[in-house]
């Protein structure tokens, strides 16, 4: 469901529409997880020197310049089985997947904010724990409370805590360090809240 309903929204979006990412419209976002996805090789290659580097960079922009209903439909179809992307941890793939439909969802102008359907929420939950602790370097205790549950991330230093709560998904915008978009409340003593600030999250 997760990857259709992002691949639906690109379809149905085109590729000028605008992300919550600063530079990046669709076509941008869109190339990332392609390239991620199926063709980490041309990523890693076309910042090679001489010809390597070019023939890497001339493959990018050839995909890029194919039709969008294709490069759509290559995303809809998952990363190939022999790519590093399907091997890896299925969670951290979910978690690409699920903050980038938000960063695209939530930059369009005239679009109310939709809850996300159940499924996508329970996947987002799976999701919040191990993307916090790669995203999250702060000197607190952070306890996530959501209305499927709470996990308590615990700092590594520190004894000051905060509580945030909201959605599956408006905690895993959050920890990812997308605090514009992310619509949580965040609860804490001075000690916490100033951790916070002096803290780390995002990639």
């Amino acid at each position: 469901m997760l990857r259709e309903s992002l691949s639906a929204a690109f379809l149905d979006l085109g590729p000028r529409a605008p992300t919550i990412l600063p530079g990046w419209e669709a076509a941008q976002l869109l190339s990332h997880l392609l390239l991620r996805e199926r063709y980490p090789h041309l990523q890693i290659g076309r910042m090679l020197p001489s010809g390597l580097g070019r023939g890497a960079a001339a493959a990018v922009e050839q995909l890029e310049a194919s039709p969008w209903q294709e490069q759509v439909e290559l995303l809809r179809n998952g990363p190939p089985r022999l790519s590093p992307v399907a091997a890896v941890d299925r969670l951290s793939n979910d978690s690409e997947l699920l903050i980038h439909r938000e960063d695209l969802l939530r930059a369009q102008p005239d679009r109310e904010p939709q809850p996300a359907p159940a499924e996508l929420q329970a996947q987002a939950w799976q999701a919040v724990g191990p993307m916090a602790r790669v995203a999250m370097r702060v000197r607190a205790d952070v306890i996530l409370v959501s209305p499927l549950g709470g996990r308590r991330l615990p700092s590594r230093r520190g004894d000051a805590s905060v509580r945030v709560h909201g959605e599956p998904i408006e905690l895993l915008l959050w920890v990812s360090g997308r605090d514009r978009a992310a619509r949580v409340r965040v609860h804490g003593d001075q000690a916490g809240l100033t951790a916070l600030r002096e803290g780390r999250r995002g990639l």
